[in-house]
């Protein structure tokens, strides 16, 4: 099957940015999760960051969450310390807050634009 959607991820020092765009296919889904993790691996073994761009997302089918849950469920177990989230919907935010009840002991916060999210991390110590 074809991706609909589109996603990119940075990682500088100890924080990764994904940024989603459009609207997703469980194949984008699982593209993304599996790339995520390639890198969230590599810097894992202390603590780390994430910011969430979902500004530009158009959302998905509810088949798309699944992937998105287990990469939280390993998350959750490898260090990460920090969630800054960019949205633009309430609904995006909901969606989130939901996939963070995988996150128990990750500290999250939602912003409306990334720069605030960016120096939310960064007085916590995650320089982007």
């Amino acid at each position: 099957m074809i991706n609909h959607g589109a996603y990119t991820i940075e990682v500088h020092n100890n924080v990764i940015a994904v940024r989603l765009f459009a609207e997703w296919n469980v194949e984008t889904s699982q593209s993304m999760c599996k790339e995520f993790l390639q890198h969230a691996q590599q810097i894992s073994s202390a603590p780390w960051a994430c910011l969430v761009d979902l500004r530009q997302w158009g959302l998905g089918g509810p088949e798309v969450w699944q992937p998105i849950l287990e990469v939280n469920h390993w998350c959750a177990k490898s260090n990460q310390k920090m969630e800054a989230v960019v949205c633009s919907k309430i609904i995006q935010e909901y969606i989130l807050r939901e996939l963070q009840k995988a996150l128990p002991d990750t500290e999250s916060a939602f912003f409306d634009n990334e720069g605030d999210a960016l120096l939310w991390l960064a007085d916590h110590g995650y320089k982007f």
